[in-house]
């Protein structure tokens, strides 16, 4: 499975909520900026006995207004994300549509439910609130230090971009570590997760055997997957660490220079004094700005791992004969071509598929589906997943079966192959007659292509 970080990231950033929330970003970080330069004029203009009453104004206006493009940013951020989410999802189940040589790989099942039940939304989420605030950041820092450049001495933004060519440096070690653990932190919380959700049914029955055995895989793939994150947060943190040293050390050097070992200006120094606190406000700035890209690559590594679940090509292709002695209405069958050829030219009755377990009569039914994928309804014999108009959570397996087959009849004249997978395993002899009679009525209509006992 492969699909490149710019694919991947141009599908998120495709969507107008992303350019809203971006503009809402702006706006922010713009009416932050020039609260520096406000302060700046308005202590100026003490100082020189000026009227500092608009300036002062300004100021408070460009420190309270700020919430509300802050605020609304991170509302349009969740709609964002709520909007990609949505279209993933449908993407993942539309990229799997009809893909019956997948149906029975229990391993690529897992993994794909794991992803769009469990790991998607954060996935999406967390990657749309690290681009939420490293253009925050990005902002704040670009901004914030045109403005401490137009009023204070060169040595200020010199302090500043040393400390960004060392965090760029350090990054650019980090990042391949960081990508690599990501994605295996991301395979060991998939296999996590889908242990996970097998825990009701191991659970609930109350069958000691298996709930050891579900236990003993509960340790075995988390403690793989806790000791997986717990070094990629070590190994972050490790570069957090090391980014913060190299983004402030340089400038708090330049700035004791110029206020302890250099005779400047009493203005000069007033201003900087005023403005020490920005200053390191946009070194800290600088510093998660640089973490992020750092959280960047992790992102995008399981922004990868997660979308190519968009484009993964099948690995195996239903057999076209049966492994064993499968008989079709008593006859036995050396081609699954055949049955669907004679089949193209029925139009209704019933067709009953005998055979020995894992002699090929379930993959023949899917070899029948794909023939005729959109006339072709198949009903798997684990189909408690499926979805019908009306509930069947409070029926019994008879009336839940019945339940179904009386809304298959109801259905329009498109499905004109209906394939039954072992229908009556598990079904008393009333239920089995019912269901039996109600089949018959059916194929009046439609082929009734049914694997059977």
């Amino acid at each position: 499975m492969s699909l490149s970080s710019t694919r991947a990231s141009t599908w998120i950033f495709h969507d107008r909520a992303a350019f809203l929330t971006l503009v809402l970003v702006v706006v922010h970080q713009s009416l932050i900026a020039s609260s520096a330069y406000f302060l700046t004029q308005t202590i100026t203009g003490y100082q020189q006995g000026t009227e500092i009453g608009v300036y002062l104004v300004l100021y408070f206006l460009s420190m309270i207004l700020p919430f509300i493009p802050g605020a609304l940013s991170f509302v349009m951020a969740e709609r964002w994300t709520n909007a990609v989410h949505r279209r993933f999802t449908l993407a993942m189940a539309s990229a799997v549509y009809g893909k019956l040589n997948e149906y029975r790989s229990t391993e690529n099942k897992a993994a794909f439910e794991s992803a769009i039940s469990r790991n998607s939304f954060d996935v999406i989420s967390s990657y749309i609130l690290l681009s939420h605030d490293f253009l925050s950041l990005a902002l704040n820092s670009i901004l914030s230090l045109a403005v401490i450049g137009f009023i204070l001495p060169s040595e200020i933004v010199l302090g500043y971009f040393v400390s960004l060519t060392l965090s760029v440096g350090m990054v650019y070690v980090l990042s391949k570590a960081v990508q690599k653990l990501s994605v295996d932190t991301e395979r060991r919380h998939a296999d996590y997760g889908n242990t996970l959700g097998r825990a009701w049914d191991n659970a609930v029955v109350g069958n000691a055997y298996n709930y050891r055995l579900w236990l003993d895989e509960f340790k075995a793939d988390g403690a793989s997957y806790y000791s997986s994150a717990l070094r990629l947060t070590a190994c972050k943190q490790a570069g957090n660490v090391g980014i913060a040293f190299a983004s402030l050390i340089p400038t708090a050097y330049l700035v004791y220079h110029l206020l302890v070992l250099e005779q400047i200006e009493a203005a000069v120094v007033a201003a900087i004094i005023v403005n020490l606190t920005r200053i390191f406000h946009i070194l800290n700035a600088l510093s998660a700005l640089i973490y992020e890209i750092v959280e960047w690559a992790s992102a995008s590594a399981r922004l990868r791992y997660l979308f190519a679940f968009l484009t993964q090509a099948s690995v195996v292709d239903i057999p076209q004969s049966p492994s064993g002695n499968v008989s079709v209405n008593g006859e036995l069958i050396t081609d699954y071509l055949a049955v669907q050829e004679t089949l193209r030219h029925r139009t209704c009755g019933r067709v009953t598929i005998r055979g020995e377990n894992g002699s090929g009569k379930s993959t023949l039914l899917l070899s029948i589906k794909q023939a005729f994928p959109h006339k072709a309804h198949l009903l798997p014999a684990g189909n408690n997943q499926l979805c019908w108009r009306l509930g069947h959570g409070a029926m019994s397996t008879g009336q839940r079966a019945r339940a179904i087959i009386d809304e298959l009849l109801k259905q329009g004249s498109d499905i004109q192959y209906l394939l039954l997978d072992e229908w009556d395993a598990n079904l008393d002899q009333d239920n089995r007659s019912c269901i039996d009679e109600l089949l018959e009525r059916l194929s009046h209509d439609k082929v009734v292509i049914e694997v059977r006992h």
